[in-house]
């Protein structure tokens, strides 16, 4: 089965050696575990209002306006263009996760492949401030669901140069040949819960576009980071994505996404990542074009 879908666009804001799981005929990439979610606990909606506030909605409508001041102050460490040095440079992966992925035997090799480094996993992280990367940093950072992520990327990540192109509003979808094996650039080992299920033992394919959509949003960063210039953070959105299910992912079960991208077209980045099994079997495909959006200019 294949399915595309179409994203809103934004205006304003190698190794052969390697067992076949870690790539078609070359190399492959981790992800990395994030701390446990940040985000604060508001209460439910049925309980008595926060002191201070007459309803729950008041409380709602003054979150909006802390959020609202705070994104725009001064930039702060999230706002600047290489907030991702520092970031990488803070988290590290749990003792748990790195204990429990080198305990597999399919994933043991890749601790010791050199060409990679562990990187954390952006979106493992929330931002209070804003409240970036609340889904995957809270509602599936669990036992049951995601509960253990580790990334890896290439040491020597060349971002490729941008060629000319005419970013019009029709967006097209990425010219990808999925029997290319090239190294991939990230690679994350993931867990996956039995709280995944859609048809019983299966992980819901709206899940799977999920995580294609945040394995390669961490490799459009580190790549966006190599190449960066002082000044403001540049964002990035999804525009299209077309999905290739090939097989099924199980529930639960470990799974390896590997990713690289695949050139860029001024303020478009066109990427590809594959879910491949514990058993070096690609269950499904994905290939995505992400732009980035233009810079707004406040008088």
């Amino acid at each position: 089965m294949r399915i595309t879908t179409r994203f809103p666009r934004f205006r304003s804001s190698g190794y052969s050696h390697l067992k076949p799981h870690l790539s078609g005929h070359s190399n492959s990439c981790v992800a990395t575990t994030g701390s446990p979610a940040c985000i604060p606990n508001y209460g439910h909606w049925g309980s008595t209002p926060r002191p201070g506030y007459e309803s729950h909605a008041q409380y709602a409508r003054a979150g909006s306006r802390r959020r609202h001041l705070s994104s725009s102050r001064k930039a702060s460490l999230e706002e600047r263009s290489d907030f991702l040095n520092d970031f990488i440079q803070a988290q590290k992966p749990s003792q748990d996760t790195l204990k429990y992925f080198s305990s597999l035997d399919w994933t043991r090799e890749i601790f010791g492949n050199d060409a990679y480094q562990i990187v954390p996993f952006y979106s493992r992280h929330c931002v209070e401030e804003t409240g970036e990367n609340r889904f995957f940093a809270r509602i599936v950072n669990t036992y049951t669901t995601v509960p253990h992520i580790l990334a890896f990327q290439v040491k020597n990540l060349k971002t490729p140069e941008s060629t000319t192109s005419q970013l019009n509003d029709q967006a097209s979808p990425p010219l990808l040949d999925l029997t290319d094996s090239a190294t991939p650039e990230v690679i994350c080992l993931m867990a996956l819960g039995d709280d995944l299920q859609a048809h019983p033992s299966i992980v819901h394919g709206g899940f799977q576009a999920i995580i294609f959509d945040e394995v390669m949003r961490l490799l459009i960063l580190l790549h966006q980071n190599n190449i960066c210039v002082p000044g403001p953070r540049d964002i990035h959105f999804t525009a299209t994505m077309t999905i290739s299910y090939s097989a099924a992912v199980a529930a639960p079960s470990n799974i390896l996404v590997r990713s690289r991208l695949l050139r860029r077209e001024g303020r478009k980045w066109f990427a590809r990542a594959e879910i491949v099994s514990s058993a070096g079997k690609i269950l499904t495909t994905a290939e995505s074009m992400w732009v980035t959006a233009k810079p707004v200019i406040r008088s």
